[in-house]
């Protein structure tokens, strides 16, 4: 790569994002190691210090620091390097990293490795030019953000800080300034199996699941009579159902998975305490995890394995409008600001650790997760500029440069 110490080489930035859509770090099955050495690699080839942390066995984080030429506060880019399976369908190759007509084609072009490889040219940039900022500028590239956030939850034991945090996922250069969070409830029915031509009255989990499901409407209707300003109403969804070993067998198990939408201010105890009780009151008991319903006694499990809250950031925050003062200036016009339609690692930052988070990055967010998904080159580079800009914005607060 070239070292010019003045200029932006959009070549340079699109070879970096390539060569990282090349590592094929599906997840699952959650392998980032390769995703992760290579920019290790790539920010200890220019002198940046780096290292790995390893979250789990073949899943390490890469965390750099640039120091600044003064005491100053820390800013923190955050992206993540796992990318969902890349499916059948294709017209390309997923993992071939092709540009065609102005566009980036490949799995994790939008979601989200064109924001981490922005980010990662942006601090190259700035390290060659004597990272002339006061403060620390702190990357942050985690594994496990499309499943279970090892990753972040791992850094989150590191001791680092920061005063401002951005997250580059999709958002098609617009300043997302909140997010609804998210709920995942796997709840379990059982039953007895047996022979279905000899059992007479069997006991048979998926009748019993079927009453759980309509137990859960009611609930879903209420949700929608109390809303965030910004956000909207709550939502509660059965994503996935499976049951049942062969035809001719009585179901002894029946899962279903839960999706619960979260608005700022529900905790975790609070909704899955309104889910049991929804799943109760609904068959006509108060309370613990069995009910009747029906002809017979159902009873059931509930595992909660995730919740990450909902995540808001003032408009008016020094973070927000300071990026929409560089926005303004880099592309001509200031992004808009709205939500965030997903739910992402914000709340981790600004939850968890009490950091003011924005999302904001390239490609669209309706390209996540589809086959040939793709963004466009220039969105690439002007978030790469962007996040140089805002760098040297909140470390120094000095007059803004030309390109």
């Amino acid at each position: 790569m070239g070292k010019d110490l003045d200029s932006f080489h959009e070549q340079e930035l699109l070879d970096i994002v390539c060569g990282l859509i090349r590592i094929p770090s599906e997840n699952p099955p959650g392998r980032e190691e390769e995703a992760a050495r290579y920019v290790l690699q790539l920010l200890r080839d220019e002198g940046i210090e780096a290292e790995l942390q390893w979250a789990a066995p073949q899943r390490p984080n890469v965390v750099a620091r640039l120091k600044g030429t003064a005491e100053g506060p820390a800013l923190l880019y955050n992206g993540h390097l796992d990318v969902v399976p890349a499916g059948e369908g294709w017209s390309e190759d997923p993992f071939a990293a092709v540009v065609r007509g102005g566009e980036l084609i490949g799995r994790g072009a939008a979601d989200m490795k064109s924001g981490v490889a922005a980010m990662l040219y942006a601090a190259i940039l700035l390290h060659r030019r004597g990272c002339p900022f006061a403060g620390e500028l702190i990357l942050l590239f985690n594994v496990d953000e499309e499943r279970e956030n090892v990753g972040m939850r791992h850094f989150m034991r590191s001791g680092l800080h920061a005063d401002f945090a951005v997250i580059g996922e999709p958002t098609g250069l617009g300043i997302c300034t909140a997010h609804k969070g998210v709920g995942r409830y796997r709840i379990r029915t059982a039953g007895v199996a047996g022979h279905a031509a000899k059992v007479l009255e069997p006991d048979n989990a998926i009748p019993k699941m079927a009453a759980l499901i309509s137990a859960l409407e009611p609930l879903r209707s209420r949700l929608k009579e109390s809303a965030d300003p910004l956000l909207g109403y709550a939502t509660l969804n059965v994503t996935q159902i499976k049951g049942g070993t062969a035809p001719n067998i009585v179901p002894q198990h029946c899962e279903i998975e839960v999706d619960r939408r979260v608005i700022p201010g529900e905790t975790a105890a609070q909704v899955l305490e309104q889910l049991k009780e929804a799943l109760n009151t609904a068959a006509g008991t108060s309370s613990g995890e069995g009910l009747s319903a029906g002809t017979g006694e159902v009873t059931y499990e509930v595992d909660d394995y995730l919740f990450i809250p909902a995540s808001i950031i003032p408009q008016d925050h020094q973070l927000v409008q300071a990026l929409v003062e560089v926005t303004g200036h880099v592309l001509g016009n200031p992004s808009a600001i709205g939500i965030f339609e997903a739910t992402c690692e914000a709340p981790f930052l600004s939850v968890d650790l009490g950091i003011p988070t924005v999302i904001f990055g390239p490609g669209s967010l309706d390209q996540a997760h589809v086959k040939d998904e793709r963004v466009p080159v220039r969105q690439i580079t002007d978030a790469a500029k962007v996040y140089m800009q805002l760098a040297m914005r909140l470390l120094q607060q000095q007059p803004l440069q030309e390109e």
